[in-house]
C-alpha cells in the first residue's frame, strides 16, 4: 500500500501540471481567437471604417473578406502620398521595423538607401502606374509581389488587394486606412488539392504569420506618420520663416 501511494503521490502533481498546462494552453489559444487577433486585424480602425466602401474593395479576390486598420496623420494627403507611393522592395523599403526584415528574410529586401527604409522622397520613385510590379521581396531574378491595381493621386494606392487609402479631415490631417484581405500568407502558396499542407500552413499563418504582419504593418502605418508629419512641420517651418502666415489646426488622433 505504501509503495503504491507513494507511486500515486509521485504521479499526481506531474498529472495536476500537466492538466493545468492544456487548461492554459486551451485559454491561451481562446483569448488570442477571441481578442487579440481581432484587435491586432482592426488596430486603430472605427467600427465605421471597417464597413465603408473602399477603392480596392473591387479588386477580384478568392477571399472577400477583409480587415481594416487605421491611423491619423497630421499632415495633409498630398504629403503622405510621395512617401506611400514609393514603397516596396528595391524602392523606399517598408518604413517598418527593418531589422527584423534583414534578420527573418536575409537578403530578400533591398532599399534605395541602402540598408534602411528611406528617409526622404525620392522622385526616381514617384512615377507609378496600374500594372506596375510592387514586391515585397525578392532573391536574383525572383521576385515575391504584385502589381498596383489602383492609383489615384493623394487618395488610393492599392497593391493586388493591399489597399492604403487617404482621407483628408478638417484642419488639414489625413486618416490612412490599410485594408488586407485575409487570404493567408503561406497557405495560398500550396496547391488547392494538398487539402492537408494548406491545412497545415494555415495553422502557421494563423499562428505565426498573423502577428508577425501585424507587427510589421502597424510600424510601417507608424512609419508613415512619423516620415509625413516631419516632411509637414519643415514645410510649415519655412513658410513661417518667409514671413507668410501659418494657420493650422492639428486633425484629430
Amino acid at each position: 500500500m505504501t509503495l503504491s501511494g507513494h507511486a500515486v503521490g509521485e504521479r499526481r502533481p506531474a498529472h495536476r501540471r500537466t492538466t493545468w498546462a492544456r487548461v492554459a494552453g486551451v485559454a491561451a489559444l481562446v483569448g488570442y481567437d477571441l481578442v487579440v487577433r481581432p484587435w491586432m486585424r482592426e488596430w486603430g480602425s472605427t467600427a465605421e471604417e471597417r464597413v465603408m466602401p473602399l477603392p480596392g474593395d473591387e479588386v477580384p479576390s478568392d477571399v472577400m473578406t477583409h480587415c481594416t486598420k487605421g491611423i491619423t496623420i497630421d499632415a495633409p494627403p498630398e504629403v503622405v502620398w510621395p512617401w506611400l507611393v514609393q514603397i516596396g522592395d528595391r524602392r523606399a523599403g517598408f518604413y517598418s521595423h527593418d531589422w527584423v526584415e534583414r534578420f527573418v528574410f536575409p537578403g530578400t529586401v533591398h532599399y534605395v538607401e541602402g540598408s534602411h527604409s528611406a528617409t526622404r522622397i525620392h522622385p526616381g520613385l514617384q512615377d507609378v502606374h496600374v500594372g506596375d510590379p510592387i514586391n515585397t521581396g525578392s532573391v536574383g531574378g525572383l521576385a515575391i509581389g504584385n502589381p498596383i491595381t489602383v492609383v489615384e493621386p493623394n487618395r488610393a494606392f492599392v497593391i493586388g488587394t493591399w489597399a492604403f487609402n487617404l482621407r483628408p479631415l478638417p484642419g488639414g490631417g489625413t486618416r490612412l486606412l490599410v485594408r488586407d484581405r485575409d487570404g493567408g500568407y503561406l497557405q495560398v502558396m500550396a496547391p488547392r488539392r494538398s487539402a492537408l499542407l494548406r491545412a497545415a500552413l494555415g495553422v502557421v499563418d494563423y499562428l505565426v504569420g498573423d502577428p508577425l504582419h501585424f507587427v510589421m504593418e502597424r510600424q510601417m502605418m507608424l512609419g508613415l506618420k512619423g516620415r509625413s508629419e516631419a516632411t509637414h512641420r519643415r514645410h510649415r517651418a519655412s513658410i513661417h520663416a518667409d514671413g507668410a502666415p501659418v494657420t493650422h489646426r492639428p486633425g484629430r488622433r
